[in-house]
């Protein structure tokens, strides 16, 4: 589920995952609506149009995705943003090449577009380039008005803490937190960080902060569950076990507590 969320940058943050449909349908707004209106402006149209490129990637439509953020580009020429979701575009249809093209554009456009250098990131993290991967998430973060540091300072955490950094992974993560409060996947993290570290109460804590907040999500009780399997505290294990199954035992931590409790013995 980490793995899933953190996936995620800043400028495709609001692109979830959507089932596919007919190429006729029309998206929310129909295109010779926004053509044959005369009054609206030209960033009017830009922006109509770029945001019916950006309904048709969220239905997975990639094709139409892109012929729409084309036609928003004509009308707006100057509109980083435009460059840099064609750019996300091709890199979803596995053009890397353009891709870059069109994400480096939008920073020729705004060098200090936080959003592209995020994608760049991405781009180079997935290619095996570790430090550029960083020196772009820095360099997203250095922009004031960026509005999702808290996925850059996770993202850099997650890459320090590959290499062992746990002290600069946990910096990165209170970063994240701090920057946003409701940032799931950061306390998550951080939790099995102090956990790596020993730091067992810590986690516990952390943990026990998590379920408060946000009470329907099954890692926490998982982990806290396996933290005093450790301590051998079989009743609060079985109790944090048993609890995470039945928020959704099919889940891959619903499944992972079952295969704990059937080990030992504990009933569901």
């Amino acid at each position: 589920m980490i793995k899933k969320l953190t996936f995620i940058i800043a400028i495709i943050i609001s692109i979830s995952s959507c089932s596919t449909f007919s190429r006729e349908k029309k998206p929310p707004r129909a295109v010779p609506e926004i053509e044959e209106t005369k009054v609206i402006s030209q960033k009017e149209k830009a922006e109509g149009f770029y945001k019916i490129g950006i309904s048709y990637l969220q239905l997975g439509d990639i094709p139409l995705a892109l012929k729409y953020l084309f036609k928003a580009k004509k009308f707006g020429p100057r509109e980083p943003k435009i460059y840099n979701m064609i750019g996300y575009t091709f890199y979803i249809r596995g053009d890397i090449k353009s891709a870059l093209k069109y994400i480096n554009k939008a920073l020729e456009i705004d060098p200090k577009f936080s959003e592209a250098y995020m994608n760049l990131a991405i781009i180079a993290e997935e290619n095996g380039k570790t430090e550029e991967a960083k020196k772009y998430y820095l360099k997203a973060l250095e922009n004031p008005l960026f509005l999702h540091p808290e996925t850059a300072y996770y993202k850099l955490a997650l890459m320090e803490e590959k290499e062992g950094n746990l002290e600069q992974a946990r910096k990165y993560l209170t970063f994240s937190i701090r920057n946003n409060l409701d940032f799931l996947p950061a306390y998550v993290e951080l939790g099995k960080i102090f956990e790596k570290e020993g730091k067992t109460e810590d986690a516990k804590q952390l943990y026990y902060q998590i379920i408060k907040k946000f009470p329907q999500l099954q890692e926490p009780y998982y982990r806290l569950g396996k933290l005093y399997f450790d301590e051998k505290n079989t009743p609060l294990a079985k109790k944090f076990l048993e609890k995470c199954y039945k928020i959704n035992p099919e889940s891959k931590w619903g499944i992972k507590a079952q295969e704990v409790m059937t080990k030992y013995g504990f009933e569901k």
